[in-house]
């Protein structure tokens, strides 16, 4: 995953994907990077956590989506 993956990409979840989707996704992916305790997993976790918490909002989803380069 490269510094300039996707919210969705973070996630690993479609750009439709229904937040109960988001919610699971993140809680899987975060128990892995918390088991982690080199930086690689602390920065992953930090990553993870900023895309839930605009994906899971919707007006924040809203506005990130509509961002530049989204489609």
């Amino acid at each position: 995953m490269t510094g300039d993956a996707s919210h969705y990409d973070v996630l690993e979840v479609a750009p439709h994907a229904r937040p109960a989707v988001i919610d699971a996704a993140f809680a899987v992916l975060r128990e892995a990077a918390c088991a982690d305790d080199s930086p690689a997993g602390a920065a992953l976790l930090v990553r993870l956590n900023r895309a839930h918490h605009t994906l899971i909002d919707p007006a924040r989803r809203r506005v990130y989506d509509a961002g530049p380069g989204r489609p």
